[in-house]
């Protein structure tokens, strides 16, 4: 059974000589010195057995270097009589039979050694080397069937006595055992040989790997990553795979110089920079979007179908701010990958970004609808399309409609849903007015994930909307005391005292922050903010300045100090002033076109007021103050119908700092108009 066994795996002659170095033939083959012959005279008859021995010994040695094989199996033969205790001398024809490829009798051999000295290295080697090949552990990388695997461990057993006995380290017997045991799905002790091999014989890649791979899959990221640090400065190869498990630790900023290294080795293919890339993005550092941006355009010129390479670069452009070009990318790729999602994904996430949220329900609408018609279902691919999905129609005042598809993309995603569904969910809740559900959640996702600021944030605002105001701020003050280093609970408070009129808690919050952040400019802007709430609009106005002379860039200053100057009919042109730079930051931001608008609505130029006031209420439906806005403007425009319209939406949205009686008087005024026209 055997013998049929190597006969379909035979013993490969490069793998066994490439471990058996003991013969004068290997050495030879390898450029080392053979001794010079014995002369063939009949030894004196004072010579011992022994030496007999050893001179039938280095004769069978130096037949086998002649390619006297049958001469050289006798002289070993001969010396194993003359002293039958030396297990070297049969371990030495055992060798001689496996480089010849006589499997059978090398084994046989080889266990005639063992039965001398189970301890002899070379007879050990050996005896594994073959029941290895037995088992085919070379071919394949899959478990072992219950046949192999014993033969397997008649192997890792021999192997290991063999490693055990040897006086010097042996790398390619240790990397078989390597492979035995991650084949009888032993990895623990695969990592432990291949950690020695790795030191024994540095600068070999293939331990490297197996060992990495062995990791990866027993889930030691650490060990891994420790691994390849201790290697790529030799071995470059690796820098590559050592970025990848940066990554997975969303350790960007090491990932990307790892990235950096492989290209500066000549490791820079297209999947390396785009990797490159990807890393700089996540990274954080909207300076590195414009450099991602540019190596991308670099990779898409060897690659310029690639729809991955299309993906990453349309938000590359999206992050870097050049929203047209990241659109034209985006609907590229959907002509290049019709039937994958990721390009209509890329396309609604520029145009939410470009807050054109009518535009992302015209696109995803369509694809949502025909595999829902298909009864397919929706699998963990669609759950991205159904959130951004749901967030346009939360965008667009439809806060039903965004829970459905929220809902949907919960299921779509399966055991291991988007963390961020929870809080979206939470979000469309309060803006379908949901508040007791609303509220029942928020307090089931504050045990879920206790101290989450986004979860407190939406916590208080729902006991807020239920009327226990204290309660909310109580989340809110206990988030400050647990995150004392942190700005965002304190902002955090400082706004939910806003939105519940308690104008002087928000200035106690505000102080206590100023005194713990002196630099935050976000602290000084929530500060003219309430001072603006107040009516206290030449203290709001000194705020903003000082927001600005720190931040010249701080879009939501430029757009509020302009708001607040237009709202009053003052020094339009400097409010003008202000809301363009932040248009030129953000130009697509409806609050800022709003803002235009009405300054523009107090100058009587009625044209250019309706040209932003209409993007504005386009984007923000459920913006009461937005549409009350629009619907001044058409009033005075008498077009009273679509006047009413606005202010009906105005009430039926937010009612942020609305006087509701005051819209509603509007309204009816409106009705009245269109009944006499």
């Amino acid at each position: 059974m055997i013998l049929q066994t190597l006969a379909r795996c035979p013993l490969a002659a490069a793998a066994v000589v490439g471990v058996l170095t003991s013969s004068p033939a290997a050495a030879g083959q390898a450029g080392g010195a053979r001794p010079p012959a014995p002369a063939r005279q009949a030894p004196a008859p004072t010579v011992s057995p022994k030496s007999e021995a050893y001179y039938q010994f280095m004769l069978g040695r130096h037949l086998e270097g002649d390619g006297d094989i049958d001469g050289a199996i006798k002289a070993y033969g001969e010396a194993s009589k003359l002293d039958p205790k030396s297990a070297e001398i049969v371990a030495e024809l055992a060798g001689l039979y496996a480089r010849e490829s006589k499997a059978r009798e090398a084994l046989d051999s080889a266990q005639a050694a063992l039965a001398i000295d189970p301890d002899n290295v070379s007879a050990n080697r050996l005896v594994g080397i073959i029941n290895a090949s037995i088992a085919r552990i070379d071919q394949g990388t899959g478990p072992l069937d219950a046949e192999a695997t014993t033969y397997a461990s008649k192997a890792a057993e021999h192997l290991e006595a063999a490693r055990r006995n040897s006086e010097i380290p042996e790398p390619g017997l240790e990397m078989m055992l390597a492979r035995i045991y991650t084949r009888m799905g032993q990895p623990e002790k695969a990592m432990g040989v291949l950690s020695h091999v790795i030191v024994d014989d540095p600068g070999q890649p293939e331990p490297v790997r197996l060992l990495l791979q062995l990791y990866q899959q027993a889930g030691h990221d650490t060990d891994a990553i420790a691994l390849l640090e201790s290697v790529v400065a030799d071995q470059p190869s690796f820098y590559a795979p050592l970025g990848q498990l940066y990554e997975k630790q969303q350790r960007w900023n090491d990932a990307a110089h790892a990235y950096e290294q492989a290209m500066a080795q000549g490791a820079g293919g297209p999947d390396v920079r785009a990797q490159l890339a990807a890393a700089w993005l996540s990274s954080g550092d909207p300076s590195k979007a414009t450099r991602a941006v540019d190596l991308l355009e670099q990779v898409r010129k060897e690659s310029p179908a690639d729809p991955q390479l299309l993906y990453l670069l349309a938000r590359a452009q999206q992050i870097a701010g050049r929203l047209d070009q990241a659109e034209a990318t985006a609907r590229e790729l959907m002509v290049i990958a019709p039937g994958s999602v990721r390009g209509p994904y890329a396309l609604a996430d520029v145009l939410g970004r470009k807050q054109q949220f009518r535009q992302v329900v015209a696109t995803l609408a369509p694809i949502v609808e025909k595999q829902a018609a298909s009864g397919a279902g929706f699998g963990p691919e669609y759950a991205p399309l159904l959130i951004r999905l749901g967030l346009a129609w939360f965008e667009l005042g439809e806060g039903d409609r965004a829970l459905t598809f929220l809902e949907q993309a919960r299921a779509a995603s399966g055991s291991q849903p988007n963390p961020l569904i929870d809080l979206y969910v939470l979000q469309a809740q309060l803006a379908a007015r949901h508040y007791t559900e609303a509220a029942a959640l928020a307090s089931k996702l504050r045990t879920s994930r206790p101290g989450d600021l986004r979860v407190l944030r939406l916590s208080a605002d729902a006991l807020r909307q239920i009327g226990q105001v204290d309660e909310g701020a109580a989340l809110l003050t206990a988030a400050c005391k647990q995150h004392p280093d942190d700005v965002t609970p304190y902002l955090a408070l400082a706004e939910f005292d806003l939105q519940a009129t308690r104008y002087e808690a928000a200035l106690g919050v505000l102080d206590k922050a100023t005194a713990k952040f002196p630099s935050s400019a976000d602290v000084t802007f929530e500060i003219g903010a309430v001072f603006a709430r107040q009516k206290r609009f030449a203290d709001a106005e000194q705020q903003f300045r000082d927001v600005l002379a720190r931040d010249p860039r701080h879009t939501a200053a430029l757009n509020y100090l302009g708001y607040m100057l237009a709202d009053r009919g003052e020094r339009l042109d400097e409010a003008i002033g202000y809301i363009k730079r932040a248009l030129e930051i953000d130009p697509y931001d409806g609050a800022f076109l709003d803002s235009l608008g009405w300054a523009y609505f107090h100058q009587n130029k009625l044209d250019l007021a309706e040209e932003n006031l209409k993007k504005a209420a386009d984007q923000r439906p459920r913006d009461s103050a937005i549409q009350d806005h629009f619907g001044d403007l058409l009033f005075k425009l008498g077009r009273y119908p679509d006047a009413a319209t606005a202010w009906q939406g105005a009430l039926d949205g937010d009612m942020q700092q609305i006087d509701r009686a005051a819209l509603e008087k509007k309204l009816r005024s409106a009705r009245d108009k269109t009944r006499k026209h």
